[in-house]
């Protein structure tokens, strides 16, 4: 028999860079270009001298595009990721072709950007954060954050407030005694299970549905290769030095067209996203532009939202007129523009997201 139709009762969020963005956190246009920004401060020395990264993104530029030879050339991210994938999938190892580091260098980038992530986060005032109006609206037990970003932000907002999280579904229920944060491309502080450094003890790590900053009951960890487990709660402000050292590298997919291969550790978490959506009564798109290529996520909207006889109210919290077009175009003809973006002090954490309709 087919699973019933579930109730439409839940408020759900779509969460794309543009919220972590409002704090001064890098978006996809500008990522690489801060990657090599962070390169060149005392906490990311490490990036361009130990790792040699700077210079090996350049070489790869150069590999992949003609232009490169011209100075200041900055490729187009996802069309960079794209390509790297793609040459790590078929190019690695051809004799001749003359660029063999891709895998160190991808996985140093990974790397990078999560201490960029990190480092950006750790600048934002804690006490400004964590009375965040419109966090604090969508950030509440009993919502569901579907989000495409690798950064805490949300669970630092949790951890900050004491709101009780849980990365997934137990058997497809999602409580609403607290946060169910489902991230689709993974995140920062996760990895397989064969990224886990030998001599750690698994006291440093825990399940993804792992009740967070409520119940201290543990859940057991995955045993395959390919799973996925976290880094167990560490404060903020120690994250970098505990995810580098108890993680070989993140678990992060990449922004590149074509990407289902690297989602198979993360099925359960779109089977959720999936069963969320499905159960959303109001669906908040807050800073995500639906671009085209990113034909994943926007099969699990549309499939989502079209389960069932009754659909979702749908809101676009975002200032772009051609982000509604394109939600209209992708998603339903029936999305209204809710939110707006301002940031009053670019740069700076005094940014909020204002005018969010209900």
């Amino acid at each position: 028999m087919p699973s019933p139709i579930p109730d439409r009762e839940r408020a759900v969020y779509i969460v794309g860079a543009g919220l972590p963005s409002a704090f001064n956190l890098p978006n996809t246009p500008s990522l690489l270009q801060e990657v090599a920004t962070f390169a060149g401060t005392a906490a990311g020395r490490w990036i361009s001298q130990d790792a040699g990264l700077v210079d090996q993104l350049k070489e790869a530029y150069k590999f992949f595009y003609p232009d490169a030879r011209y100075e200041g050339f900055q490729p187009d991210v996802v069309d960079f990721f794209s390509t790297l994938r793609t040459y790590l999938d078929i190019g690695v190892g051809l004799a001749g072709t003359g660029f063999q580091h891709a895998p160190e260098m991808y996985r140093n980038l990974r790397r990078a950007v999560a201490h960029l992530l990190i480092t950006r986060l750790r600048a934002v005032d804690e006490t400004r954060f964590a009375s965040h109006q419109y966090l604090s609206e969508m950030i509440q037990p009993g919502h569901i954050i579907v989000t495409s970003n690798w950064d805490l932000l949300v669970e630092h907002f949790c951890r900050l407030n004491g709101i009780p999280m849980r990365l997934g579904s137990i058997n497809r229920k999602m409580s609403t005694s607290h946060v169910t944060l489902l991230k689709l491309h993974g995140s920062i502080d996760w990895g397989q299970v064969s990224a886990r450094p030998s001599g750690r003890p698994t006291s440093d790590y825990a399940a993804l549905r792992e009740l967070q900053f409520g119940s201290p009951y543990t859940l057991a960890l995955p045993k395959k290769a390919d799973e996925l487990l976290r880094v167990r709660d560490v404060p903020l402000g120690f994250a970098w030095q505990q995810i580098k050292a108890r993680l070989r590298e993140p678990y992060i997919v990449t922004m590149a067209t074509g990407k289902s291969d690297d989602l198979g550790p993360l099925l359960d978490v779109w089977k959720d996203a999936y069963s969320a959506i499905s159960r959303a009564a109001h669906l908040h798109i807050v800073g995500y532009s639906m671009p085209p290529d990113d034909v994943e996520v926007r099969t699990l909207l549309r499939t989502g939202i079209q389960r069932g006889t009754s659909p979702p109210r749908v809101w676009v919290q975002n200032p772009a007129p051609d982000v509604h077009v394109r939600v209209r175009t992708y998603l339903t003809r029936a999305a209204r523009v809710g939110g707006i973006a301002v940031c009053t002090r670019p740069g700076n954490d005094a940014c909020s997201l204002s005018g969010v309709s209900r």
